[in-house]
């Protein structure tokens, strides 16, 4: 499965690029996801937990990371597997950093995503693509409170770094998903009804 995605962030694209190279403070901005080891090489060990309804998985494998500076492209790819419920999932996500409005970036994401073993069953495109969705806005919400928490400034620093996000809730989400589905349903029928 092909996601594609785009964000904007409140920063230069030299801020975003050089932030996207730390992939500790990534993983911290990304839920559920974890930097468990560095490997060496551009390669590290890595933790992926998700919660859907009862059944739970924390996906470990392995990340790897390939960055070329002067376009602002990178990529990463990686495989994982839950010992509990047998699943696996590999994939590779590219992404482009590029200038948007003077002092905000434009943020391209292309992710190949494979899913097997239990987790597969909850796999429908359009459930992950709005999951995907979702995942997208909170990783841009949490970057960007982590890039202005770091900005240089005339205040005093802060004392309290943002707080790590909580581990994914995939099964929170369906139910967002859910609840928001039923409503543009509602609203389509009911607008329906009220016209002439």
């Amino acid at each position: 499965m092909e996601i594609q995605k785009t964000f904007e962030l409140a920063a230069s694209p030299d801020r975003v690029w050089d932030a996207f190279g730390d992939v500790t403070l990534v993983a911290a901005c990304l839920p559920g996801a974890e930097i468990i080891d560095a490997l060496g090489g551009d390669r590290w060990k890595g933790r992926f937990s998700v919660k859907l309804g009862p059944l739970a998985a924390a996906f470990e494998g392995e990340v790897a990371v390939a960055r070329q500076p002067q376009e602002r492209l990178g990529s990463v790819s990686g495989k994982g597997s839950d010992r509990g419920s047998g699943s696996r999932a590999s994939g590779t996500l590219r992404y482009r950093v590029a200038a948007a409005e003077p002092g905000r970036s434009r943020v391209e994401v292309v992710c190949e995503l494979t899913l097997a073993g239990a987790l597969a069953q909850f796999g429908k495109a359009g459930v992950i693509r709005e999951i995907a969705n979702r995942i997208t806005a909170a990783f841009a919400r949490n970057f960007e409170a982590r890039l202005a928490a770091a900005a240089p400034s005339a205040a005093p620093p802060a004392t309290a770094q943002p707080a790590a996000p909580p581990a994914l809730d995939a099964g929170g989400l369906l139910w967002s998903i859910l609840r928001d589905r039923i409503v543009a349903f509602f609203r389509a029928l009911f607008g329906r009804k009220a016209r002439p």
